[in-house]
């Protein structure tokens, strides 16, 4: 456990509770920055969902000085690696034709990424976020409430445990993202038993990806029964690294 995690000197301490963390705004350039990048990678205009933004901004802000989830909390960074970055897959035309009835499940979410900025840009979808660590799934649940998606939620599971036959999930989700899980092999055989068949799963994937984890993932990938269907290069940031979005269509 973090040294933050026992530290009940910080206000709010212990506590997931939106009311206990307020949203922070953002300053106009770093929100500007953000808008114009958007434009660039086809997201569409963010005005309407900035206040949402700022509050899920703000109290994962708040949740960081106790528990540990991330190291990046200045609000350019923040817009950047976590608001841009998961909103880049909405680029793929997979994302036009979500579901309103059927779940999608973020893999590993951790801080909430991609999970909650999607959950917030498709608030009639039902979004799934799921953390091994209980103490970051209660986070989840309650930032889900900031997003405006009724439909949005959390479990704490890993494994067998959210994939197995027992479980409302098994078989049933139209997508899986994951971003910075682990290894490409290891997320599709984790998909395996969520992901419907004719679904998709994404993984958001750095300049590492390239190479041996790629090969495991399409020796993994044909195995198990899916279709690699594209890779969406992106780059958040002009001189930034090119990141790699797959996607991943089950077929059986």
């Amino acid at each position: 456990m973090s040294k933050r995690d026992d530290n009940t000197d910080i206000p709010g301490a212990g506590s997931v509770d939106p009311k206990l963390h307020p949203p922070i705004a953002f300053g106009e350039e770093d929100w500007a920055w953000f808008v114009e990048r958007c434009a660039a990678l086809q997201i569409p205009d963010p005005a309407p969902q900035r206040a949402r933004c700022e509050a899920l901004y703000g109290h994962l802000v708040g949740v960081n000085r106790w528990l540990n989830l991330t190291t990046v909390t200045d609000p350019r960074g923040w817009l950047k690696v976590h608001l841009l970055d998961s909103l880049s897959l909405i680029g793929d035309p997979r994302l036009d034709h979500l579901a309103d009835g059927a779940p999608c499940v973020d893999l590993g979410s951790g801080g909430g990424y991609p999970g909650l900025p999607l959950a917030t840009w498709f608030p009639r979808v039902p979004w799934i976020l799921v953390d091994a660590r209980r103490k970051k799934a209660e986070f989840l649940a309650a930032a889900c409430a900031l997003t405006g998606n009724p439909k949005a939620g959390a479990r704490h599971a890993r494994g067998a445990l959210i994939r197995g036959k027992e479980t409302d999930l098994w078989r049933r989700c139209q997508l899986v993202t994951c971003r910075a899980m682990g290894q490409g092999d290891v997320v599709l055989r984790e998909a395996a038993d969520l992901v419907r068949p004719h679904g998709f799963v994404a993984l958001y994937k750095g300049p590492g990806y390239v190479g041996e984890e790629s090969d495991r993932t399409l020796v993994v990938a044909e195995e198990l029964g899916y279709r690699r269907i594209t890779e969406r290069k992106v780059v958040l940031e002009e001189n930034d690294p090119v990141r790699t979005i797959i996607i991943f269509n089950r077929e059986r």
